[in-house]
């Protein structure tokens, strides 16, 4: 299971923006008491349904069709 903090490093995104994924519900997470918590296969699902697309130099939307 991933920190916040953990997939906000792995995706090069703040961890505002990952809590506001979570929040609106296009990525799973589960509430330990006040922390929220990810699991791989459901941040594997998240970057696979094209929720979320890596801008790079040069490169648009890399990940859309991935």
């Amino acid at each position: 299971m991933l920190t916040l903090k953990e997939v906000a490093k792995r995706l090069n995104l703040h961890y505002n923006t990952i809590y506001s994924y979570i929040k609106s519900g296009d990525l799973k997470a589960i509430k330990f008491k006040r922390v929220y918590r990810v699991e791989e296969q459901e941040l594997d699902k998240f970057i696979k349904n094209n929720k979320f697309r890596i801008q790079l130099k040069g490169l648009k939307d890399y990940g859309k069709n991935n």
